[in-house]
């Protein structure tokens, strides 16, 4: 089966505890992902929000730099693809192809030409805030009503700039409206759901959902407990069916957030996805539409929004 997941934390875990993407404990690892043909899969560098500034910067490069050994480690079973023509030629002969990412607005260090830096490393995806606040503006456990701060809305424009896709999940709703407002391109929420399901501060209203449906942009479905509500594959199916009744058929991917919560054992870290799959064949959902949402909805979105850097002279 296809595969197209929007977000993991498995860089970070494997580079704090030294393991290999080869082979590891972790939710995931190359060889466990060989059940799906093609894979494709953004790895996200966490940075916490105890860094800040400069420490935030270089913990940053530090991980994108364990990233690209592995790459080399890896080769020729794996690369991370830098645009979205290269995505699409190498899905099919890899056995993975990642996407960068990073996790936390923070990783700039407050320095807005970071953001260049973070391009030319082959980062092409950015979350803006994690929970708390940074220098961009206020993450999910923060007062709603605040917006992007002056600093958050120039760094925007640099992310659009250089062509990397701004990520909302973990962001407020303050944030969100301020990213609606001071972008022009689509943007994506990697791994985030429905707070008309459950009420959870890092989850989606309806409003938020149907602008990123009108933008043209990505929604990945989050398989964390405490955002679903229970850990059941019964809550995760009611969390996509309330997108796709608003209009969601091309906006709904994955985003697990492997690596990043805690999975029931019996789920099998990336096993999950082939027991999804399976229960929600059983519930009705024809293959078209399972395959929209587990591979054709972000790879369509990324093969045309991929580019490589616009980098300054």
């Amino acid at each position: 089966m296809s595969l197209f997941d929007l977000h993991c934390d498995t860089l970070y875990a494997a580079y704090q505890n030294g393991y290999s993407l080869a082979v590891n404990p972790l939710h995931i690892d190359l060889t466990r992902g060989r059940l799906y043909t093609p894979w494709c899969q953004v790895f996200a560098v966490w940075v916490p929000d105890s860094l800040r500034g400069n420490a935030a910067f270089s913990f940053c490069c530090k991980v994108l730099e364990f990233a690209r050994a592995e790459e080399a480690a890896c080769s020729p079973r794996f690369l991370f693809a830098r645009d979205g023509k290269t995505l699409k030629e190498e899905g099919h002969c890899r056995e993975c192809v990642g996407i960068l990412a990073v996790e936390n607005g923070a990783a700039i260090g407050g320095k807005i030409e970071n953001i260049a830096e973070l391009a030319a490393r082959g980062v092409r995806i950015l979350t803006l805030t994690w929970n708390g606040e940074n220098e961009w503006g206020y993450g999910c456990s923060c007062d709603a009503r605040l917006g992007l701060k002056p600093f958050g809305k120039a760094a925007l424009t640099a992310l659009e700039e250089v062509g990397i896709i701004p990520d909302v999940s973990h962001l407020n709703e303050g944030g969100f409206w301020d990213v609606v407002a001071h972008t022009t391109k689509p943007f994506i929420a990697t791994h985030s759901l429905s707070a008309t399901v459950h009420p959870h501060p890092r989850n989606l209203n309806d409003r938020q959902f149907e602008e990123i449906v009108r933008r043209g942009g990505l929604v990945g479905l989050s398989l964390c407990g405490e955002h679903l509500g229970e850990s059941s594959f019964d809550r995760v199916r009611r969390h996509a069916e309330r997108f796709l009744s608003l209009g969601g058929e091309k906006t709904l991917a994955l985003g697990g957030d492997l690596d990043g919560t805690v999975l029931p054992p019996e789920w099998q870290g990336i096993a999950v996805y082939e027991h999804l799959r399976e229960y929600l064949s059983q519930k009705g959902w024809n293959d078209s539409l399972i395959e929209a949402v587990f591979f054709k909805n972000a790879a369509n979105f990324l093969e045309s929004t991929l580019h490589s850097p616009k980098l300054p002279v």
